[in-house]
């Protein structure tokens, strides 16, 4: 009876210990984490993106537009390592993902690109002083976004 009660005993106490999670190793992608608020945006409308990191090769982000209460637009993030390579895709309301192969990435700078879509080509965001700003190009169009990140 006593080793029955020593064994239910140990039991327990192994089923109660959590493993520990291994940590997310941070790398020089982590300027994306956060949310942010466009800065550049025309009247009526709100801007948002809130990135966050999935695993030391996954960060998902969410863009989104406002306007009278209405979301007008709306695209999906994830930029993923695979091998030595990371991938930026991005999905949005009309269309099939469209993959975006990281060319450069630096600390607080990051270039993707896909010369066979027809807009943007580029993709790039860059950070500085608590300012995110996501430019879309192609070689005709550029456009700017300037984030601020919100205080939660």
């Amino acid at each position: 009876m006593k080793s029955i009660l020593t064994l239910i005993t140990l039991l327990l106490v192994i089923s109660c210990n959590k493993p520990e999670e291994a940590p997310i190793l941070t790398s020089e992608l982590d300027f994306l984490l956060g949310d942010w608020e466009r800065t550049n945006t025309k009247d009526g409308v709100i801007t948002k993106e809130h990135w966050q990191i999935v695993s030391n090769t996954e960060y998902k982000g969410h863009g989104y537009s406002i306007k009278k209460k209405d979301t007008t637009f709306q695209e999906r993030m994830y930029l993923y390592k695979k091998d030595s390579t990371w991938t930026l895709e991005i999905s949005g309301p009309n269309e099939d993902t469209v993959p975006f192969k990281v060319t450069n990435i630096t600390n607080n700078r990051l270039r993707a690109e896909n010369p066979k879509h027809d807009f943007p080509t580029k993709i790039e965001y860059s950070y500085f002083d608590n300012t995110l700003t996501a430019q879309v190009s192609n070689e005709e169009v550029t456009i700017p976004f300037i984030f601020w990140r919100l205080e939660k």
